[in-house]
């Protein structure tokens, strides 16, 4: 595989992982506004859907990308805004597979029961508060990183020596 056709997948996957997290935001206001446990069960499966399918397919081959398109350039390794942008995805990579994917299998779980019990979790506003902290988290990291990407800072530490 070309570099050239290697850094077009990495930016389409970027895109989707990206461009998933408007729409997973507007499925969520609109299940919060939607009328009836049938269509507020179908915008969480939704958003679950969405959640697996476009922003983990997204960051996944966005992160292997990434790695493949890194070894072409290890030089770049050295380079302190890289170090700080790979730890700052490792930790969005967590953040999504281990807390907002879980919670959003939840949320949909737990609005799916509500269509067959007419009643609602009193623990789901209590999950839908940890997927917005933990979304909020992931939305500052991953502008972070694109901002590392696209400035390129040295991050060179200040002697004290004069």
């Amino acid at each position: 595989m070309t570099l050239k056709v290697l850094k077009v997948f990495h930016i389409v996957a970027l895109c989707v992982f990206v461009g998933s997290i408007p729409a997973h935001i507007v499925l969520g206001g609109l299940a919060q506004s939607s009328q009836g446990a049938e269509s507020f069960a179908a915008l969480h499966q939704a958003k679950y859907a969405l959640t697996v399918g476009l922003t983990g397919a997204g960051i996944a081959v966005t992160v292997v990308s990434g790695i493949l398109l890194m070894l072409s350039r290890r030089a770049l390794l050295r380079t302190r805004w890289l170090r700080l942008k790979l730890f700052l995805m490792a930790i969005i990579v967590f953040n999504g597979a281990a807390i907002l994917t879980p919670l959003a299998e939840q949320m949909k779980d737990m609005a799916l029961l509500a269509i067959d019990t007419g009643v609602l979790s009193s623990n789901f506003h209590n999950l839908e508060n940890r997927e917005s902290f933990a979304g909020a988290i992931n939305l500052l990291l991953i502008l972070t990183v694109l901002v590392l990407s696209v400035v390129k800072p040295p991050l060179r530490w200040v002697s004290r020596e004069a």
